[in-house]
């Protein structure tokens, strides 16, 4: 069995890829912050390394047995934007070093990034892996530069960067909060123009990660990942509230005010251990026109498909989210 080393799997991604992967018969190997604490991961045949990819010396055991890593460990939100930089680029830049010292060998390196470190469509049409980047975020950013330190290794070993886009699905936090407020009634709009995402179901991202390991790819290649169709946000919302079996009433927010929010919401932070569920660049990420992809290059070269279709992902995780008290 080829063994493949997991970084992130005790969150919303690498849990459900730890899923996927050890039901395709793979030996996994998950580097944990916390082996006490391992959430989704309890009871599951895998081999807990403790580990930080911000500590460069807790890395090279878990790195050195490693036939794959899949670097899927990273930070969504944060109370201060260095933590972007710190964990998101530095992190990866310690676990490629730890791979390229003590794991020159291995079969290849996946790292999970996002489109927002591509960013959004200036003119509609959508972003292509071959389009210069303009991140509009320190999120955004952050991801960029730890695309690049994986760049900087791609004739070492092999390197496959994912894209995904908007993910949702079960034990997810972030997304959560739009199912939150449409069950209590409402649903919340930045005022402007009509808005256009590509949004992908977390099973499909697995799906994605699953064909980088197993295809065999250029090294250095870029992927997006996303169901292939944009839906309008209003498209969007309409799936949101029938797959909830919900009605709720749409409150719509100057921008001005929605960065007022986000503003306010960063101070709150600040007196506490969590970060805020919003804040000023979500919301400056939240008022682009396009959050759309180009799908042509994982669907040609991976052969990438995606199973769940926006209204049958969201009744699965509305059903989740239910079952499991979250709403």
């Amino acid at each position: 069995m080829k063994k493949v080393l997991v970084t992130g799997g005790t969150g919303f991604i690498g849990s459900h890829l730890t899923e996927l992967l050890l039901k395709k018969g793979y030996s996994v190997s998950c580097l944990a912050r916390d082996p006490a604490n391992l959430r989704w991961l309890s009871g599951l045949d895998i081999d807990v390394k403790a580990g930080d990819c911000t500590l460069p010396e807790t890395l090279p055991d878990a790195v050195k047995q490693a036939s794959i890593v899949i670097h899927a460990a990273g930070l969504t939100r944060a109370r201060r934007a260095r933590e972007y930089y710190e964990v998101n680029h530095i992190g990866t830049r310690n676990i490629l070093e730890a791979c390229g010292r003590h794991n020159p060998g291995m079969e290849k390196f996946i790292l999970i990034s996002s489109q927002a470190a591509a960013g959004p469509s200036a003119d509609g049409d959508p972003v292509k892996d071959s389009d210069p980047p303009h991140p509009v975020s320190d999120y955004g950013r952050s991801k960029l530069l730890a695309e690049k330190e994986a760049l900087a290794y791609k004739d070492k070993f092999p390197v496959v960067i994912l894209r995904p886009s908007a993910v949702y699905g079960p034990r997810d936090h972030d997304m959560y909060e739009l199912f939150r407020w449409a069950a209590r009634g409402i649903t919340l709009e930045i005022l402007g123009r009509e808005r256009f995402l590509n949004f992908c179901y977390v099973g499909d991202v697995v799906h994605a990660m699953s064909l980088a390991m197993e295809q065999q790819t250029a090294s250095g290649r870029i992927y997006f990942v996303a169901e292939d169709r944009p839906y309008s946000w209003s498209e969007f919302r309409k799936a949101l509230l029938s797959a909830g079996e919900v009605k709720a009433r749409t409150i719509k927010i100057p921008y001005r005010a929605a960065y007022l929010i986000g503003l306010a919401s960063e101070a709150a932070s600040l007196f506490t251990s969590r970060p805020a569920l919003t804040n000023r660049q979500k919301v400056r990420e939240a008022s682009q026109t396009y959050w759309t992809c180009d799908l042509s290059s994982v669907k040609k070269e991976l052969g990438f498909k995606t199973a769940y279709p926006l209204p049958q992902g969201l009744d699965i995780t509305w059903r989740w989210y239910r079952d499991n008290n979250w709403l």
